[in-house]
């Protein structure tokens, strides 16, 4: 079942639920603000992080950030165990800034252990600043290698953007995962089976149960292919901006269990490009819409990277009203209104 309602409504519970988990008012803020562009845009990033509200992860002995091996092009923001939100967004502002001054940045996050939600907002945040941009985002032991049953990489998630399309820039959003972590909660929570060959259990073998699959690990996309990806982006968020790596000595990781779990020190990297290191932006912007335009052109049912997400941001805005989870909003709303245990 589901529930329509308000996306002002929604908004201002969201927020409510953050503030009632212990997030001070600014970081409910960015919080709400990343969490509601996932949702609008249709993406399984957004308000089922509330679903548990413990997987949020607040820690009320969090501190401020801190601006680690600065220079004219580089940061790293440690998040000193706030919001992964709330200090890659930090980061993203850190390398607008920086791009602008130098015409090229590259900043990273580490030591939160939380979602960063849907990538794609850092990146259009970035691009429309005229930039090219890739956000990679480092997680926790949840994806096991071609061959495995023991989870190594995280979901690994990368996200380009280039400036360019009249609608705005192109955005490819997407994780080297065949599933996620709140794309699984949010089949528990609607009461679905995962689709074919995304999931591991615990013992190695293939499954559809999301609980199931909660205590195993999942598949990479593309059997090797996003394997591979799926360690670059280990190697240039988790190793390059100083996040825990995986390894070390412990029991088999599992989703929720290993190193990075334990350690509660995940990794991101933002990189900023101005594309007129290399020709004039103007000239770039206009060739890339050229190329888009010809893509799209090429066949009757070709969707661009990002079409699908700016249709539904489109629709839903139009409508004013999201379709929410019955049991997920009755989770926001009992906790906006503290009547939910953490």
């Amino acid at each position: 079942m589901t529930t329509a309602v308000k996306i002002e409504e929604l908004e201002k519970l969201v927020f409510k639920a953050l503030k009632n988990i212990g997030y001070s008012d600014n970081d409910a803020t960015v919080m709400t603000r990343v969490m509601m562009h996932a949702e609008v845009h249709g993406n399984n990033q957004g308000i089922s992080k509330l679903y548990r509200p413990q997987d949020m992860g607040f820690n009320p002995k969090a501190g401020e950030l801190i601006f680690e091996n600065e220079s004219p092009q580089g940061v790293v923001v440690n998040g000193n165990q706030r919001s992964g939100m709330v200090a890659l967004s930090a980061a993203v502002e850190k390398a607008i800034t920086k791009a602008k001054a130098t015409k090229f940045a590259i900043c990273g996050t580490k030591n939160t252990y939380t979602s960063t939600g849907m990538l794609a907002y850092y990146a259009s945040t970035v691009a429309k600043e005229d930039f090219i941009a890739l956000v990679m985002a480092g997680s926790p032991e949840m994806v096991a290698p071609v061959g495995g049953k023991q989870a190594v990489f995280g979901t690994n998630a990368m996200c380009f953007a280039i400036p360019g399309p009249e609608s705005g820039p192109l955005i490819l959003d997407m994780a080297t995962a065949a599933a996620t972590l709140f794309g699984t909660i949010s089949y528990k929570a609607a009461g679905k089976q995962l689709p074919e060959g995304v999931a591991i259990d615990k013992d190695g073998n293939p499954t559809r149960d999301p609980t199931a699959a909660l205590a195993g690990a999942f598949q990479a996309f593309g059997s090797y292919k996003g394997a591979g990806l799926s360690l670059i982006v280990e190697l240039l968020t988790q190793v390059l901006s100083g996040g825990a790596i995986p390894g070390g000595e412990g029991p088999e990781a599992h989703v929720g269990t290993g190193r990075k779990w334990r350690e509660k020190n995940w990794a991101n990297t933002v990189i900023a490009i101005d594309p007129s290191l290399l020709m004039p932006l103007a000239e770039f912007k206009a060739r890339v819409a050229e190329v888009c335009t010809h893509v799209k052109g090429s066949g009757p049912r070709v969707t661009l990277p990002g079409e699908i997400e700016i249709q539904n941001r489109d629709k839903n805005l139009a409508a004013g009203a999201l379709n929410i989870s019955t049991g997920l909003f009755d989770n926001i709303r009992n906790l906006a209104n503290k009547k939910s245990k953490l």
